[in-house]
């Protein structure tokens, strides 16, 4: 029994290595940086790799060929997807314009089986309380959604300020300060419940 599970012991600590080193060798990514490929190879490795630390029937070395062998794949597919764009749009979606100048774009949000309610929780989660504020709204390759907003809906910044002409200066300003207030207003009105 003790030499059962010393050798199930081992067996763990080799997948365990041999894993993380192939991890190490494809690249770093977050898990929501993960493309679809991505998900599926690691779907597989960590399936191929559990088999052997459950099972002593089976034999170590031709279950690590497969994870060394998926790892080099995917190490050449990321290779190959930086030299031809076709390769790379193959292994990776195309971003999906999503928002364009404040208008949903239904027929991209059905392309990418999205709903309305699931672009609004986006626009929460980058702080877009208007719609009408986004110039682009973009679901990227990896999954993640990205905005770019309108030049009036963007915060005041001195290089705004630089650009602008003394002559339009304090129209600049009560344009902010008056959005400033109406976001105070909208704030404090969610905050009693009026």
């Amino acid at each position: 029994m003790l030499l059962e599970a010393l050798k199930l012991g081992g067996r763990t600590a080799a997948i365990y290595l041999v894993t993380i080193i192939m991890v190490k060798l494809m690249g770093k990514r977050e898990i929501g940086q993960l493309s679809p490929m991505d998900f599926v190879v690691g779907v597989i490795i960590g399936s191929v790799a559990a088999a052997p630390m459950v099972d002593l029937e089976l034999s170590l070395l031709p279950t690590l060929a497969p994870i060394v062998v998926l790892g080099l794949l995917e190490i050449a597919a990321a290779k190959l997807a930086l030299k031809s764009q076709k390769i790379r749009l193959f292994l990776k979606d195309k971003p999906t314009v999503l928002i364009r100048n404040g208008r949903i774009l239904l027929q991209n949000l059905a392309h990418v089986r999205m709903n309305l309610d699931d672009v609004k929780q986006e626009l929460r989660a980058q702080g877009v309380a208007d719609i009408n504020e986004v110039a682009e709204g973009t679901l990227e390759s990896d999954g993640s959604f990205s905005i770019i907003k309108k030049p009036e809906a963007q915060p005041l910044t001195p290089q705004n300020l630089q650009a602008a002409t003394r002559q339009n200066v304090e129209q600049l300003i009560a344009l902010h300060a008056q959005k400033a207030h109406l976001e105070l207003q909208r704030f404090l009105e969610k905050r009693t419940g009026n």
